[in-house]
């Protein structure tokens, strides 16, 4: 059975509560993966998957999230062979990437046998070619790929000095992977796994269409719109926005992605429509980023004039001090014939990261704005492609964000003015976030 295309990401970077921590102790993890996960096998001959895990599991159901052609073709349904151990009929197809996840955000079935649920976990592999390049050649087309990945994330990767202490170490623990593999898409994989340690979203490696990702996360966005429209009647704003309001006559708007699908005369026309309302919610939420232009017409509805919201530099070389100056981001207002200049709360979660963040520091510059939720992903890296000579493209980033007072949040993110701890049990029943803005909005009138 075929399961629905998931978005799975990576759980970190913030420090858990006592609360948490415990709970994550509690958790099951996976024991070992095979294929493992990064790995690099023969189609013909990897005719299963196997999840094994560390305790005795509820063999009553799971969750094997993934689709599309990077989805394994399954033969039959999974099966439990004990209570540790999953097993999937599997045909694969050569020099192929295999994408899938343990549970997501939308499901977690695999869960203990005492009913804790499995952490989402990320699994990638590939399959090789059917005719491969003799060992030595491969090997050869490897090491060169290596010390170009190497020498360019030294000198171009904004974030080298962050995102990992001990870069000698991490080459020393994983360079004979890397180099083993038998293929280019094993090389990404490989090299792709040894960058983890980064746990950045926007540092990739490219074969073709395939996208071999250094970060991962599984964020859950704390947005339901079953939820929401407890409160606000929704309507959709062209493919992938929605628009309502509350009886009491407070707006709401929410955009889904700042991509294609965003329509700016659509939501034009909502904005020109919320002149009678005596306040205005902006759920970013749901959206991890995109095209930031995108974001910046939407934020001229919000700011008069010019105003500054963000600071970039870029990485020009090697070295701390490797980077070009400062450089201020701007949003313009759209002028007073469409400007709204009414209080507005923006929600944010931990699901909001890159060019969303960019759209709330925009709309932290609005007359009367207050940011409730928590606090969001921190992840800026606006990466550059670079050819490794092997078939492989690194997608690098290129430059660090800042707030306009200089304070770079990659792997801090921003925080709200006013923090709402709201769980996914939470939003069973209502909507804390949403509550609390309506509130503060109602106290401004």
């Amino acid at each position: 059975m075929r399961l629905p295309v998931l978005v799975v990401t990576f759980v970190g970077l913030l420090p858990l509560s006592a609360q948490q921590q415990e709970v994550a102790a509690a958790a099951p993890k996976v024991v070992s993966l095979t294929p493992t996960d990064r790995g690099e096998v023969d189609a013909a001959k990897s005719t299963q998957l196997v999840v094994v895990f560390d305790r005795a599991m509820n063999t009553g159901g799971f969750s094997i999230c993934g689709g599309g052609p990077d989805f394994p073709k399954l033969n039959g349904r999974p099966r439990w062979q004990d209570a540790k151990t999953l097993v999937v009929d599997v045909a694969l197809v050569p020099d192929h990437r295999y994408v899938m996840s343990l549970n997501g955000p939308g499901a977690s079935n695999f869960r203990s046998a005492d009913g804790v649920a499995l952490a989402p976990v990320s699994w990638t592999f590939v399959t090789l070619p059917t005719e491969l390049r003799p060992a030595q050649e491969q090997r050869a087309r490897n090491e060169r790929g290596l010390e170009l990945l190497l020498d360019t994330l030294r000198e171009r990767y904004s974030y080298y000095d962050r995102r990992v202490q001990d870069w000698a170490r991490l080459r020393h623990d994983h360079q004979e992977a890397v180099l083993a593999a038998r293929s280019d898409r094993g090389f990404a994989a490989a090299a792709a796994h040894m960058l983890r340690a980064t746990e950045d979203l926007h540092l990739y490696l490219k074969v073709g269409d395939d996208v071999f990702a250094a970060g991962s996360r599984a964020v859950d966005s704390l947005w339901r719109r079953q939820r929401v429209e407890r409160y606000v009647r929704l309507a959709a704003v062209g493919k992938n926005a929605l628009a309502g309001r509350t009886e009491d006559g407070i707006g709401y708007l929410m955009v889904a992605a700042w991509n294609d699908d965003v329509d700016l005369a659509a939501i034009d026309q909502v904005m020109a429509g919320f002149a009678d309302t005596v306040a205005l919610v902006i759920d970013a939420r749901p959206n991890s980023g995109g095209d930031e232009s995108l974001a910046q017409q939407v934020a001229g509805w919000f700011v008069t004039g010019t105003k500054g919201y963000a600071k970039d530099r870029f990485r020009k070389e090697a070295g701390p001090d490797g980077f070009t100056r400062w450089i201020e981001r701007q949003v313009i207002g759209h002028g007073e014939a469409r400007h709204y200049g009414k209080p507005i709360a923006v929600l944010t979660s931990r699901y909001v990261m890159s060019s969303n963040e960019s759209f709330v520091l925009m709309l932290r510059q609005a007359d009367d704005c207050v940011v409730v939720g928590q606090t969001t992903f921190g992840s800026s890296g606006n990466p550059v492609p670079h050819d490794l000579g092997n078939g492989v493209i690194a997608m690098v980033p290129s430059w660090q964000d800042a707030t306009l007072d200089g304070v770079v949040f990659e792997g801090k993110g921003l925080a709200p003015d006013h923090k709402v701890e709201c769980t996914a049990t939470d939003l069973m029943q209502k909507d804390p976030i949403l509550e609390r803005a309506l509130e503060l909005l109602r106290a401004r009138r």
